[in-house]
């Protein structure tokens, strides 16, 4: 897959950390590095939508002719539902699964 997150850098430039590539895989995800932040996610909205791959995407994640893209969209909300991030995820059609589970209430 392809990732891409985005950050408010007048949120995240006071641990200097997030800002650094050698950071990178960052310890505990996102949520963990905002947590040091003090900022605590409330929800986490996922949204997914299928289109045709760029040229860029169709050589990087090694498609076959006409295989679409998963784009997963994620906006992370704090618990002053404020969005303090989004990433975008591109993910190759022809290996990606989504699964989706619904606990129910007893009647």
């Amino acid at each position: 897959n392809i990732a891409r997150s985005y950050l408010v850098l007048d949120v995240v430039s006071k641990n200097p950390d997030l800002l650094s590539a050698d950071q990178e895989p960052w310890p505990g995800g996102t949520q963990n590095q905002l947590f040091t932040l003090g900022i605590e996610l409330d929800r986490i909205v996922e949204t997914f939508r299928a289109r045709p791959p760029t040229p860029e995407e169709t050589e990087e994640l090694g498609l076959p002719v006409g295989v679409s893209v998963v784009i997963l969209r994620k906006t992370s909300i704090d618990t002053n539902d404020r969005v303090v991030e989004v990433s975008d995820v591109v993910l190759p059609g022809d290996r990606t699964e989504m699964v989706y589970t619904t606990k129910l209430s007893r009647w």
